[in-house]
């Protein structure tokens, strides 16, 4: 009598299962509009810090 009802709770755990991966749809991939800017202005900020670094050294050395 087990075997007949696990046969049966194992299909239907396998149905929902294969239920479940027709319903998933995966997020379409966007790029977020901000990201770009991010980038821009972490490089302009890093180039204006290795000038505030770099030109005292040259400014001492001449």
């Amino acid at each position: 009598m087990s075997k007949p009802k696990k046969h049966t709770l194992d299909q239907e755990i396998h149905d929902r299962f294969k239920a479940e991966k027709k319903q998933l749809v995966d997020p379409p991939v966007k790029k977020d509009p901000g990201q770009t800017l991010q980038k821009v202005i972490a490089v302009v900020i890093a180039i204006i810090a290795v000038a505030g670094v770099i030109y005292p050294l040259i400014s001492i050395f001449q």
